[in-house]
């Protein structure tokens, strides 16, 4: 559902946590294209097949990028907490079908700008432009920190780290799309989790 009245102001401040220094002016003119819309839990913001012509940011929603395999398994790619600008990047750049589903685990406005008018602010104003590129550094960056932490960690390290990072994920993210993102089985990190509880009781 279209929300033609929602509170922009979530906007601003997620803009400027990533370019403190963007001209208020400038930035309002890229506010006003925005379009909050709401989600309920479950709901998908992109599904497999779609091109993904919009960014997002969900104000109050874990969110969720998955795919499934040959074999009808899901593969989590990215959990990303609220308040995080996420799209399907590589369909958002070469406006090529997804191969992707994104959503939501719980009830959130979602803010969103279409790909016609982003473009245009980057052409139009440098400061939107430079926020556009820190916003792609800052996911590639994280996406490819958390990658090889995942990787080179054992499954209690990466556990560890979780907890430490992501608590949060715990009490909102279904334990099989944890474990997907972790890269173990979910018996597994059931095991774990029933061991770090056992441990803080002693």
């Amino acid at each position: 559902m279209i929300k033609n009245n929602g509170d922009k102001s979530f906007i601003k401040e997620t803009v400027l946590s990533y370019k403190p220094d963007f001209n208020l002016e400038i930035l309002e003119t890229g506010v006003d294209k925005f379009q909050i819309t709401e989600c309920k839990s479950g709901d998908f913001i992109l599904k497999t097949g779609e091109i993904c012509k919009r960014i997002f940011m969900a104000e109050s929603s874990v969110t969720r990028c998955y795919f499934t395999n040959k074999n009808g398994e899901e593969k989590t790619i990215w959990l990303e907490p609220k308040k995080t600008v996420i799209t399907d990047y590589e369909s958002f750049s070469t406006q090529n079908a997804s191969n992707c589903d994104i959503c939501c685990y719980e009830d959130s406005l979602i803010y969103s700008i279409d790909r016609e008018n982003l473009m245009a602010l980057y052409a139009q104003y440098h400061d939107w432009a430079i926020y556009g590129l820190l916003v792609m550094e800052e996911h590639y960056v994280n996406l490819l920190k958390i990658k090889n932490l995942l990787t080179f960690n054992s499954a209690a390290e990466n556990y560890d780290f979780l907890e430490s990072y992501f608590k949060y994920y715990l009490d909102v993210v279904p334990l099989k799309h944890l474990a997907s993102w972790l890269n173990i089985s979910a018996v597994h990190l059931s095991r774990i989790r029933k061991e770090r509880i056992k441990l803080k009781g002693n």
